[in-house]
């Protein structure tokens, strides 16, 4: 088990510069203060399983800092896994609970799930101690959770970031699967209210994720920072002077043959330059990666007959870019399907003709460095024309967040998550059946075809954004529901 170390970063004073955030801001400082000063002797543990990679992860940080900032003591655990069929065995947890695969679980799996926890059980009884609020976060560590309760007098939450809108056979047989690990947890805590499975009705309490409008994936870059960190990254290569180095690892591209290498090694991507369509997601079928290359391939074609459309419209299709941009997935460890369904994408890719090769780009961005990877989406969301988040199940879907903050024009599927973000026609567009090919190559000629109405739903994207899906407001009712816990 690891304890990790949170870096300095924003403050309040940092927030309230922003002029859109200030009130925000003001309002959360007015409300916390009687809430935190009950907390103030407790210390409160995040248990996960990865550092890097995933929007837990990314959240974690943010909202420790802040939650110092008023005073709280707050610590981040890791747990670390010996046997590799365990990531493979959640995997599969988490498919199920999106309602993928085929829901059985053994006695054998149980004893990997509960093996590789007990064996983080001696590092966490050597931190938390008896009083202390423990919040375990997705099914990994779920197990473990138990174990403590047997030691030490704990308060524990599980929150699951993932979910399924329409229970089926699969999801409530994982569901099934979990539930002897429940008894122990004081509160359940999930990003919609539709995810709570019949097992915990009555249990749940329902927060929404939420994204840090200043870090480094969020925050302002400007022009020249922006083509800096294209730069830097390897993604352009106009060589231009630089006032920072390359990233000591580049994103690479899949090449024609299926092999990795520089992003422009055979042909240049020049994303700067050209109309852009952009995804980034782990390399998960549940994404929709392959349903929106099959899109933008028959929306290529379509472009070869105008059939009465305009000629500027015919060559804006024509120059149009796709991206496709995933983990490396060398550098996560708790997703081993990643490189399978990275390859089931470029074997598609392989086949492709030139033609069609050279206007899309199967990215793989390095994980080493958490502040470069996250300037590098950062920079990528800011240079393309439209956001997608084509997801066939999604737990929230923050990739999409993120893009309205920015005041992106975003595309989505109708997943779950998504359709609770995007307001149809008013702050994105939402193709519902991410697998309707038909429908979403004409959304995607439609929007890409409509600038002024892209830069009207970017504008309220953002706004949408920071009225609902900042940091303060989720964090202010996990502070309640640390109070309400504390206090029962």
């Amino acid at each position: 088990m690891q304890k990790i170390e949170i870096k300095e970063g924003p403050r309040f004073e940092h927030y309230r510069a922003y002029g859109s955030l200030t009130s925000t801001v003001d309002s959360f400082l007015k409300k916390v203060q009687g809430p935190v000063s009950k907390l103030k002797d407790h210390t409160i543990w995040m248990i996960n399983s990865t550092a890097i990679g995933g929007g837990v992860a990314e959240m974690l940080p943010s909202q420790m800092r802040i939650l110092r900032e008023l005073g709280m003591s707050i610590e981040w655990l890791v747990i670390e896994a010996s046997n590799p069929d365990f990531f493979t065995l959640t995997k599969r947890i988490h498919n199920a609970i999106h309602g993928s695969g085929d829901g059985a679980f053994n006695e054998a799996d149980k004893e990997v799930y509960e093996a590789v926890n007990r064996e983080n059980l001696d590092a966490a009884l050597s931190l938390i101690q008896h009083g202390d609020l423990v919040v375990v976060h997705d099914p990994q560590p779920l197990p473990l959770g138990r174990m403590i309760k047997e030691h030490l007098d704990v308060s524990l939450i599980w929150r699951c970031h993932i979910g399924l809108e329409e229970q089926n056979e699969v999801s409530n047989a994982v569901w099934d699967f979990l539930s002897p690990y429940f008894e122990p947890y004081n509160e359940f805590v999930f990003s919609l209210e539709s995810y709570t499975p019949k097992q915990l009705e009555g249990r749940t309490t329902i927060i929404t994720p939420s994204i840090d409008p200043l870090s480094h994936k969020n925050r302002t870059l400007s022009l020249d920072k922006c083509l800096g960190v294209l730069h830097q990254s390897g993604i352009i290569n106009t060589k231009p002077p630089l006032l920072y180095p390359f990233y000591e690892h580049r994103v690479r591209r899949v090449m024609p043959d299926g092999s990795f290498g520089p992003v422009n090694a055979k042909s240049p991507l020049d994303i700067i330059w050209y109309p852009t369509v952009f995804q980034v997601s782990r390399w998960d079928r549940l994404k929709g990666f392959k349903e929106l290359m099959d899109a933008f391939i028959l929306l290529k074609k379509r472009s070869k007959d105008p059939n009465g459309k305009s000629a500027f419209n015919t060559k804006r299709i024509k120059t149009t870019r796709l991206v496709l941009a995933g983990p490396d997935p060398k550098f996560v460890a708790d997703d081993p399907e990643g490189n399978q369904v990275l390859q089931e994408l470029i074997n598609t890719y392989s086949e492709l003709p030139k033609e069609f090769q050279d206007d899309i780009a199967l990215l793989l961005l390095p994980m080493d460095n958490q502040k470069e990877n996250a300037l590098i989406v950062n920079a990528l969301q800011l240079a393309s024309n439209i956001v997608v988040q084509n997801s066939l199940q999604e737990g929230f879907g923050l990739t999409a967040t993120e893009a309205m903050w920015k005041r992106k024009c975003v595309l989505v599927s109708g997943a779950a998550g998504l359709n609770h973000q995007v307001q149809h026609g008013v702050n994105g567009i939402m193709n519902k059946n991410p697998k309707d090919i038909e429908a979403l190559t004409s959304t995607l000629e439609f929007m890409l075809n409509n600038p002024h109405d892209r830069e009207a739903w970017g504008f309220n994207a953002q706004v949408r954004v920071i009225e609902n899906f900042t940091l303060f407001s989720p964090l202010y009712d996990f502070i309640e529901l640390w109070v309400k816990i504390k206090q029962d």
